[in-house]
């Protein structure tokens, strides 16, 4: 046997194992106490376990001939397909396509689906589309698309659109099928990602063909996409999402009789609806959306300013006059019909998406006004906006600030809207969880991502901010002076003070320390504080118990606002301080200060040497950090109303660590996007897999990005740099000469 067959037969017995090891990672089996080995049977069985083989098949496959792929992974095409390909696997095997299935069998998903529609009176069609036809169209799209990319042939390309189309086009109709032939309510969003999914295939085949380039180049596309008429991508977008908002939706009612816009409009006639929102359910919100629609594609086509700021203003006409008949409605439907809900508890989804679309009008406009001229300063004859910029990096940066404007504007309407349509478990989850360690992440991020100063103590200044809020509220063993007792709230600034003062303590000693002897002292700083509070169960933190701490109330006059009662009150006053947080953090990390932390992260002494008053610097990130810490520690306190020493732990300070880790350290983007990417998946994860192999999952998924992505998810600038280098990368163009520059 050659060298090269026994390196060959090698790499296929080890690929063939990982299929193995694949096939008993994913699924839900589970052993029991009198049989061990069930679930190891069950994942191997036949003819499951050929699925897995061919998988390590096709990897093997893959990594033998790699260098003949390889060049054509560059091509235009790829990136959309791999896309494609990834949403519709999700589609097809995590996501729920039937909600009501979910329900009295447990599982919603494809394959249930297609087990619940088999002999059943669903149309042919569907049943063949869930049973073989889906899987089909899948594996088509791939081999058609693939074959696109390699010969660029333009018949292959349009195959692959039609077979994209297909696929979108049926996975609507045979999920519509199924929920009328079952007349259930649905809410499920397999069927979205679907089409989605298929779509992009699609667009990926005839990428393919019609590029004029042999190498890919996603940003300059998406420039170019972005700049070919500027915000009509947004339009077009709150046009689709618009016209589901007000035809499909639900409005009122959606877990019993899931009203759309009109059919609340039937219902509530008579009962007692405000007149203007009468109005609206009858025909102003359908013009009000298609008066904003016409006027933000018109503006963004026309490149037309003054078109635009009549688009801006009529889509926020649009979302005040949607928010009040939303208030009208669920005061209305709480009084007449409490069967379908309390106020703000029996709203369908229709009314704060279409508060997104306006939005997305307004992001239309806002790009349109800012990126194209006023008329009199545009130069006659020129029509183009960017043809008044004459440097290309003038017009990158000018299309990269108005679209950055623009997502900041749908970022704060889908932060804003979005939220109400959650269920109760995933509010929770958003506020006490998500919400929260974003900002633990973004305090963080100083003291590790900017100042390079590994704490590994960091949940310390949590905690002490947890206890400060108790103690001031009169909620631990000891009380304090009856002048100094207050509302939670109120207890805010004392928290800060309180952990500005602990951080300076921490940090004052560690001077010195620098790398692992910094973070083993800081560890040791964290577990003093933890095991203090649980040790103490007499005297001031009331030891493993912990303290009951009431909710926040404000009375100001006739105005009295009670948080508590829902999840929804407690994100928007945790929206209002990451707001101002990040706001802060970004106007740092321009400064002075922010220059200085850099400065000591890369070469301490080079820093010092430069004039910078390290230990200045140092004990100023450190007492941010803390105070960042001490104000989700004081709002966590107020929101979860009981806690105990066992939530402060070192594995919580390691969680935050990772979560800037995989964000990307030094970014605050990345920082927020790490700590909600990480603090959600296992969250999802609970309907997908066994409880035991979460932080498998989880493992798997942070040691992929630190392969593939060193610098973190969304990586601050500087950091991308220093892993990849600050030069482009080298195109395959070639590239044009002009005539006097010839030799």
């Amino acid at each position: 046997m050659s060298e090269r067959t026994r390196v060959l037969l090698g790499r296929l017995v080890a690929c063939e194992f990982g299929g193995v090891v694949l096939a008993l990672m994913i699924g839900n089996q589970e052993g029991t106490l009198t049989d061990f080995g069930v679930a190891t049977r069950d994942a191997l069985s036949v003819p499951r376990i050929f699925l897995f083989l061919i998988i390590g098949l096709v990897i093997f496959a893959l990594i033998t001939f790699w260098p003949l792929v390889d060049p054509y992974l560059s091509r235009p095409g790829v990136r959309p397909l791999g896309a494609g390909l990834l949403v519709v696997i999700a589609g097809q095997t995590v996501m729920n396509w039937y909600d009501p299935l979910a329900s009295s069998q447990g599982s919603g998903k494809f394959n249930a689906v297609r087990s619940a529609v088999s002999g059943s009176g669903v149309s042919s069609l569907a049943i063949a589309f869930f049973s073989w036809l889906a899987w089909t169209l899948f594996f088509v799209g791939l081999l058609a698309c693939g074959a696109a990319i390699v010969t660029r042939l333009r018949p292959i390309g349009y195959l692959t659109a039609l077979v994209g189309v297909t696929g979108a086009v049926l996975s609507y109709t045979s999920h519509t099928a199924v929920v009328n032939y079952d007349n259930h309510i649905d809410h499920s969003l397999g069927m979205y990602a679907n089409i989605v999914g298929f779509l992009v295939i699609a667009g990926a085949g005839v990428t393919a063909v019609h590029a004029r380039s042999d190498s890919a180049n996603t940003r300059a596309f998406a420039r170019s996409v972005m700049g070919y008429r500027p915000g009509l991508p947004f339009a077009v977008l709150g046009l689709i999402l618009g016209l589901l908002a007000f035809t499909t939706d639900g409005w009122f009612g959606s877990l019993q009789i899931n009203y759309t816009l009109a059919d609340s409009h039937t219902a509530f006639a008579g009962q007692g609806l405000s007149a203007l929102a009468s109005q609206y359910l009858a025909w102003l919100g359908w013009t009000i959306f298609a008066v904003s629609a016409v006027l933000a594609l018109a503006a963004s086509w026309l490149r037309n300013r003054l078109l635009a700021w009549a688009a801006g203003l009529v889509a926020l006409v649009g979302v005040i006059l949607t928010f009040f008949t939303l208030r009208s409605m669920t005061e209305v439907g709480a009084s007449v019909a409490p069967v379908y809900g309390t106020s703000w508890k029996n709203l369908g989804a229709g009314g704060f998406m279409t508060c997104i679309v306006f939005s997305l009008f307004a992001s239309a406009a806002s790009v349109v006004v800012a990126s194209c001229p006023k008329a009199k300063d545009r130069r006659p004859g020129v029509k183009a906006w960017a043809a008044d910029l004459p440097v290309t990096s003038m017009v990158q940066n000018a299309q990269r600030s108005t679209t950055g404007k623009s997502l900041l504007i749908i970022g704060g309407a889908v932060a804003l809207f979005y939220p109400p349509t959650l269920t109760l478990t995933w509010q929770n989850v958003l506020v006490s969880q998500i919400g929260v360690f974003v900002l633990l992440a973004l305090g963080l991020n100083v003291v590790v991502g900017w100042a390079g100063l590994l704490d590994l103590g960091y949940i310390a200044f949590y905690e002490i901010g947890s206890y400060t809020t108790a103690y001031l509220v009169g909620a631990l063993p000891v009380k304090p002076p009856s002048w100094l007792q207050m509302s939670p709230l109120l207890t805010i600034p004392f928290a800060i003070v309180a952990c500005l003062i602990a951080g300076v303590l921490l940090g004052a000693p560690t001077l010195r320390l620098r790398g692992d002897y910094l973070a083993i002292v800081t560890l040791g700083f964290g577990e003093i504080i933890q095991i203090s509070a649980v040790n103490d169960p007499g005297g001031f933190t009331g030891g493993p118990q912990g303290p009951t701490v009431p909710h926040p109330r404000i009375r100001l006059g006739g105005f009295d606002l009670t948080w508590g009662q829902d999840f929804l009150p407690y994100w928007y006053l945790l929206l209002i301080i990451l707001v101002i947080v990040i706001v802060l953090f970004y106007r740092l990390e321009g400064s002075r200060l922010g220059r200085a932390w850099a400065a000591i992260r890369e070469d301490e002494v080079a820093a010092q040497a430069s004039g910078v008053n390290t230990s200045r610097v140092k004990l100023l990130a450190f007492a941010i950090g803390a105070s960042t810490s001490a104000l989700a520690g004081s709002f966590f306190a107020t929101q979860v109303g009981y806690f105990d020493p066992s939530l402060f732990t070192l594995q919580a300070s390691i969680l935050i660590v990772a979560y800037v880790v995989f964000g990307g350290m030094g970014s605050l983007q990345g920082a927020m996007a790490g700590a909600a990417a990480l603090t959600w998946l296992p969250q999802f994860l609970k309907a997908q897999v066994p409880q035991d192999d979460r932080q498998m999952w989880i493992g798997a998924l942070v040691l992929a990005m630190m392969i593939f992505r060193p610098a973190g998810l969304l990586p601050a600038k500087r950091r991308k740099a220093e892993l990849e280098g600050l030069d482009s990368p080298a195109s395959s163009e070639v590239s044009a000469v002009p005539a006097s520059g010839a030799m």
